[in-house]
This record gives structure tokens, C-alpha cells and sequence, in this order.
């Protein structure tokens, strides 16, 4: 049984918002590949952007903080108070690609994903346990939405293409860099936690899995 407390919202951007994230022109990738667009806006304002301009990622936030901090604060309230940052990024996955099951990394208070195009495609797919013991799909459907907050043993989840079309995206999430504080809430070891983010990003280079 899947022990994973997540929303699914459709319809989360409003139209503008879907229209102009679902019409950028992006680098184009192989079959086998998966490319990220990474753009952040922090509580003071500040940017940082890759595909997206600053009135692009201002109007993003509008949209969706409200209701991505209310949904925090319903699966995780404990962790809304270390909320410093989002990031919106943009993540187009080749269709014979796919990421391995993973937990998400600790700085990550809320994550999210908005199904941009095509019209149908592989959604995320949750587990049971890092196995991948009772695969669900949350089903593809343009602008919907899946969010929930990472814990240590209930949060496993992989993407894929779908073998037909590229798999496009907006992974949105809300950040923190008190990893030492989540640890506390999710009662973890920090030290050990930080050592596995560390080495993941080289077992997933070289085995396409994480630890």
C-alpha cells in the first residue's frame, strides 16, 4: 500500500501562465535524453532565470505561491516556515528516457509538477518503496498538477517518456537551505542525509539509480 500524502490539482496555471510556459522554444534534445531549464525567484525578489524572464517568472509567482504555501502548509505545515525560495523549472525528458525512483532531495519543502505537453504522455509514477513495489501513474493531463512533500520512506516516485513524444514539464518546487532543519522535522540524521546527496549525483552517473 502507498503511503504517500500528495494533491493532484487540474487546471493549477491560469491560462496565460500555461500558454506562454507551454509555447517556449526550447533546445532540442535526443530520444535518450533529459535537458532542465532552472529559474528561481527568492522571497526578496531576486532572480535567477535560464528560459524565462523576470516579468515571466514575477507572473509565475502571483500565480502559484498562495496556493503552493497553502498546500504545504496542509502536508507539511512544520516546513512552511523555512520556505526561501522557488523554483520553476522547466523539464523536457526524451521519449525513451526515464529517471529512476528517488525520494526527492532535502531541500525541497514542496514539490510539484504541472504536465505541460503533448497531449498525452507517461505521468509520474509513484511506489510502495525504493523497489518499486505498487507502481501508480497519476495520469497525464494538461495542466495538472501533482505535489507533495518529500519524506524520508513514503515519497518514492520516477518519471519517463512514453516511447512515442518528449515529456515537457513544469517542475515546480518550494525551497529551503535549512536542510538541517528539515532533517530535524523529518527526524533523520542530517550528517548521513548530506552525505548521500553528495555521492548520488555520481551513482546515478555511473549506475542510473540513487542511493
Amino acid at each position: 500500500m502507498i503511503d504517500m500524502k500528495y494533491k493532484i490539482i487540474d487546471n493549477f496555471l491560469s491560462e496565460t501562465c500555461f500558454n506562454f510556459l507551454s509555447s517556449l522554444k526550447l533546445k532540442k534534445i535526443s530520444d535518450d535524453e533529459i535537458l532542465g531549464h532552472h529559474n528561481q525567484i527568492y522571497k526578496d525578489g531576486k532572480t535567477k532565470a535560464t528560459c524565462l524572464s523576470k516579468e515571466n517568472l514575477i507572473e509565475l509567482q502571483e500565480d502559484c505561491h498562495a496556493k503552493a504555501m497553502s498546500l504545504l502548509k496542509e502536508l507539511s505545515p512544520k516546513k512552511a516556515e523555512l520556505y526561501e525560495y522557488s523554483d520553476f523549472n522547466i523539464i523536457e525528458t526524451g521519449k525513451n528516457y526515464s529517471f529512476p525512483i528517488h525520494r526527492d532531495h532535502i531541500n525541497k519543502l514542496l514539490s510539484g509538477v504541472v504536465y505541460l505537453k503533448p497531449d498525452v504522455n507517461t505521468g509520474t509514477i509513484i511506489y510502495e518503496d525504493q523497489k518499486g513495489k505498487n507502481p501508480f501513474e497519476i495520469p497525464w493531463k494538461k495542466n495538472r498538477a501533482f505535489f507533495f512533500s518529500r519524506t524520508e520512506r513514503t515519497t518514492w516516485h520516477s518519471y519517463k517518456g512514453d516511447g512515442k513524444n518528449n515529456r515537457i514539464v513544469l517542475v515546480y518546487n518550494l525551497m529551503t537551505r535549512d536542510t538541517k532543519a528539515v532533517c530535524d522535522i523529518e527526524g533523520i540524521n542530517y550528517n548521513l542525509t548530506k552525505f548521500r546527496e553528495f555521492i548520488n549525483p555520481y551513482i546515478y552517473r555511473f549506475f542510473k539509480k540513487n542511493f
